[in-house]
């Protein structure tokens, strides 16, 4: 981007962006990750190549990328995981503001630009977008996500930004929005090591701690979907961190924000009852071989989430209920010998299900009209 001489363009100029970037066995898609960051029309940045101790080819790919451009800098350590790599970069990271790219991914050259643009128009310190998602030779692929369904300029609360987060109208992937490094440095934010899920225990952390948000309908980001990716195949350890992910979510909202405790609660609920049949049978059945401990907690969270709503006085509707004990049937049936009683629960899933559709329908109604 040429340098502007009006005052309000130097001074966004005059932002340092740290661009992290956390690097593992990824020499395949690399080059076009790097190569899409530092064509940024943004050009004040600082580009945090984080070696996690890969295996592969990506440390040298990274040393010589330091070489062709001054402001990348490589950092090489010891394999910690993805949360310490990044863990790794925020130490480094000198920036105004920071932004984090997986490195199989690429971005669009006005990805920056438009963050800080945005930033400044709108007054706010944490800048989110919309993406689209490519396959492992790049060809774009079709996809429906929640969090890309606006197509105008959404300003929010940090309140108003974690109930849509907990909703699951903004996704938790940290490369989906750029924020001021205030909100990471001020508040002794760190990803937690050793597990994955890690943007869902701690995109809320940033959301709260934000003064304004804001969300601009521009595609900016380029997620690739590959059969190598940490999250491509779900297993039992995996169930294990997202159970991890949500404490670690429900903990920091509830001490930061207690007002929304009964919003948590039900939310919680509607999220277990919203879960269609595949994903109950893929994510829970025989398939997975989760641990009888896993499936007990899965129960336990469910009664402890109604117990709550029920004595706190909020109402949790007899759809729900059914969904939820029919929920609770099916993660029995997986541990007890993966009982073959799938066609009938399906049926009755999607009868009560269509009946839980119209009760939020009816309540959406009877909002709109008071």
């Amino acid at each position: 981007m040429t340098m502007q001489t009006t005052d309000d363009s130097q001074h966004i100029e005059a932002q340092l962006v740290s661009v992290i970037v956390p690097v593992y066995k990824v020499e395949r898609y690399l080059d076009a990750c790097v190569a899409s960051i530092i064509a940024q029309t943004y050009r004040n940045l600082e580009i945090l190549l984080v070696d996690d101790g890969s295996p592969d080819n990506c440390p040298a790919m990274c040393d010589a990328w330091a070489t062709k451009d001054s402001r990348i800098r490589v950092i090489h350590k010891v394999n910690g995981g993805l949360s310490d790599a990044r863990n790794a970069g925020l130490e480094r990271a000198t920036g105004d503001c920071i932004y984090f790219v997986d490195s199989d991914d690429t971005i669009t050259s006005n990805l920056v630009e438009r963050a800080i643009d945005s930033m400044r128009e709108y007054n706010a310190d944490l800048v989110m977008f919309q993406f689209d998602t490519i396959s492992d030779n790049g060809v774009p692929l079709i996809s429906d996500y929640k969090h890309n369904d606006f197509d105008t300029v959404m300003v929010m609360t940090p309140e108003e930004g974690i109930k849509a987060q907990v909703k699951a109208e903004i996704d938790g992937y940290f490369w989906s929005f750029l924020a001021k490094t205030a909100i990471y440095r001020d508040h002794n934010f760190s990803f937690p090591v050793g597990r994955k899920i890690e943007d869902m225990a701690r995109i809320c952390n940033v959301i709260g701690e934000s003064h304004r948000i804001v969300r601009i309908p521009e595609v900016l980001y380029h997620y690739r979907l590959r059969q190598g990716s940490i999250t491509s195949g779900f297993n039992a350890q995996l169930l294990k961190d997202w159970m991890k992910a949500a404490d670690d979510r429900e903990t920091y909202i509830l001490n930061r924000y207690p007002q929304l405790k009964g919003f948590m609660r039900l939310q919680q609920l509607t999220f277990f009852a919203n879960l269609d049949y595949e994903t109950i049978r893929q994510s829970v059945t025989a398939s997975l071989h989760i641990d009888p401990e896993d499936a007990d907690e899965l129960r336990r969270r469910i009664d402890r989430l109604r117990k709550d709503a029920m004595d706190n006085g909020d109402h949790v509707p007899e759809s729900t209920d059914s969904l939820l004990d029919l929920l609770k049937d099916s993660v029995g049936d997986a541990v007890d010998d993966f009982k073959d009683n799938f066609k009938e629960m399906r049926d009755d899933w999607k009868r009560i299900g269509r009946g839980w559709r119209e009760y939020m329908h009816d309540k959406e109604l009877d909002r709109e009209k008071n």
